[in-house]
């Protein structure tokens, strides 16, 4: 009987450690798509429209067969509003883990004359590709603290 009840105790924690690994794997991989998405949907925002945004949305890049969708693998959609000359791409809800907003917010996405910087939760801290950037480990926990943040990304 005590034989039994040690193995189906190794058992248990085998089993919470499996959950919590698949959890973080999970994790990763929206993460990964998260940027990926942002990064397609903005390269082909660029050649499409060739820096005149005037009119361009989400839906007439999907319209127009150049990116295959605008789910956020975080739940929700992803969207694009744009200005004369740059573009927003924004999700629709706060529901970022405050670990995917940091590994999102310290990714390097590329030229500073393209990538103009991001937002966290529609507050006043912008961060600019002209100052550090990408940003540092510790701007971006304090950015992310307390999770279910909202990144709102700026490209020209």
């Amino acid at each position: 009987m005590i034989e039994m009840l040690g193995v189906l105790a190794i058992v248990g924690v085998l089993s919470a450690g499996g959950i919590a690994g698949y959890s973080m794997a999970m994790q990763s991989y929206k993460t990964n798509a998260l940027i990926e998405k942002v990064q397609v949907m903005a390269i082909q925002a660029r050649k499409t429209y060739k820096g005149n945004y005037s009119g361009m949305t989400h839906t007439t890049l999907y319209n127009a067969g150049k990116i295959s969708d605008y789910k956020n693998p975080f739940g929700g959609e992803l969207h694009i509003i744009s200005a004369s000359d740059h573009f927003y791409i924004y999700p629709d809800s706060f529901n970022l883990p405050a670990e995917a907003c940091t590994d999102v917010l310290m990714y390097d996405y590329g030229d500073k004359g393209v990538f103009l910087g991001f937002q966290v939760n529609d507050a006043t801290d912008f961060y600019y590709s002209s100052g550090t950037y990408p940003i540092t480990m510790a701007q971006a926990i304090s950015a992310c603290k307390g999770g279910n943040k909202k990144i709102d990304w700026t490209f020209k």
